[in-house]
């Protein structure tokens, strides 16, 4: 069985205690509205970005559990809840207007997948997606630094990085 107290990705523990790439470019609510995640995590005290392969992909119960859960992550000092997928800046939108995440959950598009390459998450989804993609992770920041990392084991499954998994954790 696995458990979320295990950081499931070979290169993760390179990953803890790191910030990221000050020159990485993230999107919002167009592709004119960007964030430096070095600076946008790094203006809170505890984060968590969970990474999906792309909007409106299986998976169905992974933002929502975040959602479902959020309460009781705000309980456990969580500042700012962010969702990064390899899909443009409208993609998300809409996938965030789907979803109903309001104000809880921050969505992020990274268009090419840079910055989940940098950070060593990406996978070569070709064959069912057109390109390469985030593997299904959730990272714990704080103060811009990653403290914990949970990788799907098999790039796209649902259990390590569920919200449920990750609550225990905090």
């Amino acid at each position: 069985m696995l458990r979320a107290s295990r950081v499931l990705f070979s290169s993760a523990p390179s990953l803890v205690s790191k910030s990221f790439n000050p020159a990485a470019v993230l999107h919002r609510s167009s592709p004119a509205d960007t964030i430096k995640p070095a600076e946008f995590f790094g203006s809170v005290n505890k984060a968590i970005l969970i990474g999906v392969p792309g909007a409106f992909t299986p998976g169905k119960s992974h933002v929502p559990g975040y959602l479902k859960h959020y309460s009781e992550l705000k309980d456990k000092g969580v500042d700012l809840i962010a969702c990064v997928a390899v899909n443009d800046a409208f993609v998300m939108n809409a996938w965030a207007n789907d979803l109903g995440v309001g104000d809880k959950i921050t969505m992020l598009a990274d268009p090419q997948g840079s910055f989940v390459k940098s950070l060593g998450l990406d996978f070569d989804a070709s064959a069912a997606l057109g390109g390469n993609r985030s593997r299904r992770f959730a990272m714990v920041l704080e103060n811009g630094k990653i403290s914990k990392v949970f990788v799907e084991p098999n790039n796209t499954g649902l259990s390590v990085t569920l919200a449920e998994s990750v609550v225990k954790e905090l």
